[in-house]
């Protein structure tokens, strides 16, 4: 048995970083590239891209992790085939349903 160190990561719970920018702050730059690239439009297409990434950046700084995702399956995911249910939760205590 070898007694080699072994580099535990200080930040597990780190999103993955594309140079200094999140994983998901780079997804609109590469989606304006895309649209970019195929309307014709390169630079107009990465400069709202960027700008849209800068938005999504103040957005999510100023709230918890994970709040995006939840606020999309709180609006989108309460809807059951297209007919829109109250968003309430039901009683806890209460033990049968009829």
């Amino acid at each position: 048995m070898s007694q080699e160190p072994v580099k535990i990561p200080a930040h597990i719970d780190e999103p993955p970083y594309v140079l200094f920018w999140r994983l998901d702050e780079v997804f609109p730059i590469g989606v304006g590239l895309v649209a970019g690239v195929l309307l014709a439009q390169l630079s107009l297409c990465i400069v709202a891209g960027l700008v849209l990434a800068r938005f999504y950046r103040r957005y999510c700084d100023n709230r918890p992790d994970g709040y995006l995702l939840h606020a999309i399956y709180w609006h989108l995911g309460s809807l059951r085939l297209m007919k829109k249910e109250p968003r309430t939760m039901p009683n806890s205590y209460a033990r049968e349903y009829i």
